[in-house]
């Protein structure tokens, strides 16, 4: 599906989801929100009644602009000093936090590759944002959580985390982005033994292939959409808003006793393979 008719359903505004006000009163973090999946989870939590603090590197979306629940900080997770600054100011609005969300990715595509392939600067800035970003964010929001008494974590990592694919796109591997999704899987299960006694959860989603901005130029053509959609058991792409419902869950107390799993939102890919 082209990304101009994903983003027209990429939230839950049409129904697709219902979990009626079950954030009420909780205080949310989601980074990457300035867009596709973080901008679907953070509307979602918005939707639910969550105050929700939105992170990212790109300027503010209209879809969060002028709503009294959201608050959005442009900054860099490759910041330390930025990212702390965030979780200062939750803790001066509301003293506590409930609900994180490490939603910002980045990968290369193009650029990235075998080892032989990508250079020193695909795996650093590749790493630096999807895994040592994420454990920037984790580092300073367990105290806030602390004061919760407790909340959730879900980092979105990606299929290629939990299973090699020799061919991600269509143009070989990616070793970049799959080593960083791979070492965030592993970080949540590791956090989540660590804080379980505290009543602190951390769970992955673990989204194939979705339409959103960061893959637009992929399937803008429509050869590429349709070797995707081939090797989907369902035979679609995925949306935000798929990724988006399974976030909510793992955040929701429907899933309290669920943590240190990981959830594929891949229309069957890995039970493919």
């Amino acid at each position: 599906m082209p990304f101009e008719a994903a983003a027209r359903i990429g939230t839950h505004n049409d129904k697709v989801f219902a979990m009626s006000r079950e954030f009420d009163g909780k205080v949310a973090f989601v980074s990457g929100a300035g867009g596709g999946i973080g901008l679907a989870i953070a509307s979602d939590l918005l939707e639910h009644g969550a105050y929700v603090f939105a992170f990212d590197l790109k300027a503010e979306p209209d879809a969060l602009q002028g709503h009294p629940r959201a608050r959005f900080v442009q900054g860099d997770l490759r910041d330390s000093a930025q990212v702390q600054s965030i979780f200062d100011a939750i803790d001066k609005a509301h003293n506590k936090l409930d609900l994180v969300v490490n939603a910002a990715g980045l990968c290369f595509f193009e650029r990235d590759g075998s080892v032989e392939k990508a250079d020193d600067a695909v795996f650093a800035a590749t790493i630096d944002v999807n895994l040592t970003g994420a454990i920037r964010v984790v580092r300073a929001s367990l105290p806030l959580l602390r004061k919760a008494g407790g909340g959730a974590f879900v980092h979105i990592a990606s299929v290629v985390g939990l299973r090699n694919m020799e061919n991600i796109i269509d143009g070989g591997p990616a070793d970049a982005y799959q080593i960083s999704k791979a070492g965030l899987i592993s970080f949540s299960r590791s956090i989540a033994m660590q804080y379980a006694r505290e009543k602190i959860r951390s769970n992955t989603v673990c989204p194939g292939s979705i339409s959103t901005p960061m893959t637009a130029d992929i399937y803008v053509d429509p050869r590429r959409t349709a070797a995707m959609e081939a090797r989907t058991p369902l035979g679609i792409i995925g949306l935000p808003a798929d990724v988006s419902a399974a976030t909510l869950f793992l955040l929701s107390e429907k899933a309290r006793f669920i943590t240190g799993i990981d959830l594929p939102v891949d229309g069957g890919l890995l039970a493919k393979l």
